[in-house]
């Protein structure tokens, strides 16, 4: 319900910024098609190295906060309402570091720099997580999880900054929209892979997937030829 009321103001209330000329005239039914666009989107050379990086990066997330309840559960015997609590203060965080904090970079910082940053502290985030489960001890779990919001924060609106520069205003929607595709879809991955992990191989092994996976993506994700994306 909530969608379809977000769908309807979007639709009367938000006006379209892309000038009409730049717009395009047809729609392709092809162009409807989702897989048809996600082979698309990794065929692009420009963008191929930031999906992948974003695939290792979104995979532990996804994974992360499947296991979240339980993991705080098992580990510590939280009840629902401290978890319900630390849920509520990572979402007002994210409005401090997306509304306040990520402003203040950008005029200091390109997107990419902002990015890394984000980046790296997922990977610490990451280490304090298992470090908590290894050492039974919730405020290494508390500092972990406040570090990791923090980078994640930071990193989504730099990542859609970096994308919006990769391509043309008119592939602008087509780009964005694929982009919450591959999120979408690892966010499908990571809790299956995570909650098979969690019963395997014990508490730890999500979060060390994170810092494994994430500490891929950073070198792929350096290598982004940015000033060639910036010009196509």
């Amino acid at each position: 319900m909530l969608l379809f009321l977000n769908f309807v103001f979007g639709i009367l209330y938000i006006p379209e910024s892309l000038a009409q000329e730049k717009r395009l005239k047809r729609i392709k039914r092809s162009q409807l098609n989702p897989f048809t666009q996600l082979v698309h989107l990794f065929s692009m050379k420009q963008l191929a190295r930031l999906f992948i990086a974003g695939l290792l990066i979104w995979i532990p997330n996804g994974s992360l906060q499947a296991i979240f309840s339980q993991f705080t559960k098992d580990t510590f015997q939280w009840q629902p309402v401290l978890i319900g609590l630390t849920f509520s203060i990572m979402g007002i965080q994210d409005i401090v570091a997306q509304g306040l904090v990520m402003p203040k970079l950008l005029k200091k910082f390109s997107d990419t720099e902002i990015a890394k940053f984000g980046l790296i502290l997922d990977v610490l985030g990451y280490a304090f997580i298992a470090s908590s489960a290894i050492f039974q001890f919730a405020p290494l779990f508390v500092v972990g999880m406040f570090v990791f919001g923090f980078g994640d924060s930071l990193f989504g609106p730099a990542f859609n900054g970096i994308l919006s520069k990769s391509v043309s205003s008119s592939e602008q929607g087509r780009i964005q929209g694929s982009s919450q595709s591959v999120q979408s879809l690892a966010r499908i991955i990571g809790p299956v892979i995570g909650g098979q992990i969690y019963v395997l191989f014990g508490h730890t092994a999500p979060a060390i997937m994170g810092v494994l996976l994430i500490s891929l993506a950073i070198p792929i994700f350096t290598r982004q030829n940015t000033s060639e994306i910036q010009k196509n």
